[in-house]
């Protein structure tokens, strides 16, 4: 069940979309069972899933236990709330990835700053990394971002280099791994159009994949999890050929 916020993302479309997270949740308890039951099945590598901006491991919990359904291994990133990484977290996160890539390369799903890191670290290791997957993450620039990033300045004080014109570019950057980059033109908190990977950056391993979904449901929207489980099975069948 989709809730469309039909406002410019800002503090109003936060609000509306914290009021209607009872009528997403509810259409993720409806139609959840029905989702994994008709879902491509997991070849059991580990999918590395990391929260938000101000949320933690709890929020990604539903993603996590429908792609354990599938047959996945799941992790969450163990960072506690996502408040933005400190210099030295960036360590403890890679060491994570490293524990987690023991037996082959992990995919990396990162929603909204969470896909930030998500990218980042993939960037910085690349073999560790079957694929990244952004769940409205800020990719092209900080368009429509501004509100928001006066108040990570607050709650991160010590981290100003990646929010610089010279820091967004450089996240823009394309990976060297397979990269799906999932956005909504409804999201109420970020421009949806700057969660894209570039035009020029398009390609077989670098893509753009539309829902209608807002922003605070990514990591709840049925939808989402369709995509999420296509990419992924994707990824299995190439392997496996």
């Amino acid at each position: 069940m989709n809730v469309s916020i039909p406002w410019s993302p800002g503090p109003v479309g936060l609000a509306l979309e914290l009021a209607a997270m009872p009528v997403t949740l509810l259409g993720l308890a409806r139609g959840a069972g029905e989702v994994t039951r008709t879902s491509p099945r997991g070849d059991g590598h580990t999918v590395l899933v990391i929260p938000g901006f101000t949320a933690g491991d709890a929020t990604t919990l539903p993603l996590r236990r429908y792609l354990d359904e599938l047959g996945y291994r799941t992790a969450g990133w163990g960072l506690g709330l996502n408040l933005g990484i400190r210099p030295e977290d960036e360590p403890v996160l890679e060491a994570h990835a490293e524990t987690l890539a023991a037996d082959g390369p992990i995919t990396v799903i990162g929603w909204s700053l969470g896909g930030v890191y998500a990218r980042e670290l993939a960037r910085r290791r690349p073999e560790l990394v079957r694929r990244v997957v952004t769940l409205g993450t800020p990719i092209r620039g900080r368009d429509g971002a501004a509100w928001i990033i006066r108040w990570f300045r607050l709650l991160n004080p010590a981290v100003a280099d990646d929010l610089t014109d010279e820091g967004a570019a450089r996240h823009a950057m394309p990976l060297d791994v397979p990269m799906t980059a999932v956005y909504s033109l409804t999201d109420g908190v970020l421009d949806g159009s700057a969660c894209r990977v570039r035009d020029e950056d398009e390609g077989p391993d670098a893509e753009n994949v539309h829902v209608r979904a807002a922003h605070l449901a990514m990591g709840f929207d049925l939808d989402v999890f369709r995509v999420v489980a296509d990419r992924l099975h994707r990824d299995c069948l190439s392997r496996a050929a």
